[in-house]
């Protein structure tokens, strides 16, 4: 809707009506995409993080946090900022559970940080947190493979079972078949 009325806007009544959206829709993604929009033609980034940290006090919601987040690394921010994002979602009681949040901070601290001993750390923090989510245990056994010894991968598996987090296939196929292959 932006890019197609952009010239009929001013900055300040695009602005005003997409803050005006947010207060009656507080977790709308398309209203913070919008947001998001109009900062990066219009504004400073300081701006648009004062608005995310105000959402984030005020109204709280993973949308939110995902939208501070994002726009945080797409920048290539602080990363004490963004560790910092990350550990203020995740200590609010409302979103300890949210395992979008916890496997986005596994992938951060793997992909874009490149600290598989944090990854590690953070990994066990999101099981414990979040023990019935089988898509978190799997990012383990995929993203911290190379990390994780041939015991620990085993014994995260022997807890799965556990838990009936059933694997379709044994750790140690998936173990012989990575030495095999080049």
């Amino acid at each position: 809707i932006l890019q197609r009325h952009r010239e009929q806007f001013t900055l300040s009544k695009a602005w005003d009506a997409v803050t005006h959206g947010l207060q009656i829709y507080p977790s709308s993604p398309e209203l913070f995409k919008a947001l998001v929009e109009i900062s990066c033609l219009y504004t400073t980034p300081n701006k648009l993080r004062w608005m995310f940290d105000e959402h984030c006090h005020k109204k709280p919601s993973v949308v939110v946090w995902l939208f501070a987040l994002i726009f945080e690394i797409s920048r290539s921010g602080s990363l004490h900022r963004i560790h910092g994002l990350f550990e203020r979602a995740l200590a609010n009681d409302k979103f300890h559970n949210s395992v979008i949040l916890w496997r986005l901070y596994v992938a951060y601290e793997i992909n874009v940080v490149h600290n598989p001993s944090a990854a590690r750390r953070i990994f066990f923090r999101a099981i414990h947190a979040c023990p019935w989510s089988k898509k978190l245990w799997l990012d383990g056994f995929l993203k911290l493979n190379s990390i994780l010894t041939a015991k620990e991968l085993s014994d995260l598996q022997e807890v799965m079972r556990e838990k009936e987090l059933n694997l379709r296939t044994d750790i140690y196929e998936i173990l012989l078949q990575d030495e095999i292959l080049p």
